[in-house]
């Protein structure tokens, strides 16, 4: 039960990050956009822009950054304590537990 919850409320996080109900050309119509096709499209229109990046782009910036810190932050306290938690099952059964470091790249 505790391996179904913590998956869960990774995939909300990410669910809020990424739109992953994407399968076909036109589900993007269909599905509302997530935070990493918004950052991007602001990436796009800063980059094509000839002057400098405007106020009200940066201020956008700042909010979507923080909208993904806000993602970001409840991810790790979910691997911090529900995934420590699992982890600690998994220990008591002999069984490996759930890498939570990064890979190194």
């Amino acid at each position: 039960a505790l391996a179904g919850t913590v998956g869960t409320r990774l995939d909300e996080v990410e669910g809020e990050i990424y739109q992953v109900q994407n399968q076909s050309n036109q589900d993007p119509l269909n599905y509302p956009i997530k935070l990493n096709n918004k950052i991007a499209a602001l990436l796009n229109l800063v980059e094509g822009a000839e002057n400098r990046p405007t106020d009200q782009s940066y201020e956008a910036f700042e909010y979507l950054s923080g909208e993904l810190q806000e993602e970001l932050d409840q991810m790790q306290l979910i691997i911090a304590q529900d995934v420590a938690r699992l982890n600690e099952l998994l220990r008591e059964l002999g069984l490996d537990p759930i890498d939570t470091e990064p890979p190194i790249t």
